[in-house]
């Protein structure tokens, strides 16, 4: 009888330590590659909070997870962009269910719950790289079409620190060797200090090798700054095959003045991010403005300029996938209208 319940206690404490080893464990994401067909990109929001729930559990997911990324640097302050070598035997990394961004002292990839939920990721001592990776197959996308990313590097530390915290994007076929570099997504610092309110759009036009391939990997990465680290949002990630129907396409809108008045004579500007060819024009009587011959799935930006008006939201980025004519601007409200004839909407 004694070595009968001798017995079941080793079985019960091997029960308890098998449990607890599963709940240490590391769990991948769902490791499908995502399939882009033209019209079905991958889109990652965070807004569903079920979807991580336990740290260092991605298998809520599909095609995307996180990596502390220890060791890829040495020193603080490194530009990512030059950091390409593969961090998938780093730990898989996230910390689930934080809700204060402003006193979360851990770094490496965290899920912030959130008015406006993310995942985001902040270096540290133990976390020097972090990165998000997304896992792509573009079999299905044409030769002919292009592969694009865009999402939102949001700063989420309202906090006092002030470190210069850098984000580039990353690129490789295969699931093995250095990554390569995509200079449009590098962003020099994505926060500022005492405020969560900085918001920095990303688009990026992947190189046409991209397409065909049955793995395509893509990495978002900061590393370990110099002072006090801050966590950037990833968020709002759509990855999609885009299909372009002319050779060039155009684009163009309307300045408005605060109370809907069209304001003429304003300076648009147009720069293509790939080539930085830079074209102007100027607001029509009505406060329209077009521009014609502009390279299809191109990444621009436009800027609104005038004299006698001021633009808190004068800059806008976008990827130009088909004829976009409704862009509006709006001049700020404290701006000398004076010299301005009245031009309601039409």
């Amino acid at each position: 009888m004694k070595k009968i319940k001798l017995l079941t206690i080793l079985f019960v404490l091997f029960g308890l330590i098998t449990t607890a080893s599963v709940f240490e464990e590391k769990v991948s994401a769902n490791m499908y590659y995502f399939e882009l067909f033209g019209g079905s990109p991958l889109i990652q929001n965070w807004n569903d909070t079920s979807l991580i729930t336990v740290d260092d559990n991605w298998s809520g997911l599909l095609s995307i997870q996180g990596f502390r990324g220890d060791d890829l640097v040495t020193t603080t302050g490194v530009n990512p962009q030059t950091v390409l070598i593969d961090g998938q035997s780093t730990p898989l990394d996230v910390n689930a269910n934080q809700t204060n961004p402003n006193t979360f002292a851990t770094g490496g990839v965290t899920e912030f719950e959130i008015t406006n939920p993310t995942v985001a990721i902040k270096g540290s001592t133990t976390a020097d790289a972090p990165h998000l990776m997304i896992y792509l197959n573009t079999t299905p996308c044409p030769a002919s079409k292009s592969i694009s990313i865009s999402y939102n590097v949001r700063d989420i530390d309202g906090s006092a620190n002030d470190a210069i915290q850098q984000v580039a994007l990353h690129y490789r076929i295969g699931t093995t060797g250095n990554f390569i570099n995509v200079p449009s997504g590098y962003v020099a610092d994505a926060t500022n200090p005492n405020t969560a309110t900085k918001v920095t759009p990303i688009l990026a036009n992947l190189p046409h090798t991209v397409v065909g391939q049955l793995q395509v990997e893509l990495r978002i990465m900061t590393t370990n700054a110099v002072g006090t680290d801050e966590w950037v949002g990833i968020d709002d990630i759509e990855v999609g095959c885009y299909f372009p129907t002319a050779a060039t396409l155009s684009a163009g809108g309307r300045v408005l003045s605060n109370d809907g008045r069209g304001i003429s004579r304003a300076s648009v500007s147009i720069l293509n991010l790939y080539n930085q060819v830079n074209k102007v024009t100027t607001t029509n009587h009505f406060g329209y403005f077009n521009f014609d011959g502009l390279e299809v799935g191109g990444l621009y930006i436009i800027t609104i300029g005038h004299k006698s008006y001021t633009f808190t939201s004068g800059t806008k980025a976008f990827q130009l996938v088909d004829d976009k004519k409704d862009f509006v601007f709006y001049a700020d409200e404290q701006s000398n209208l004076k010299n301005e004839p009245d031009r309601k909407l039409r």
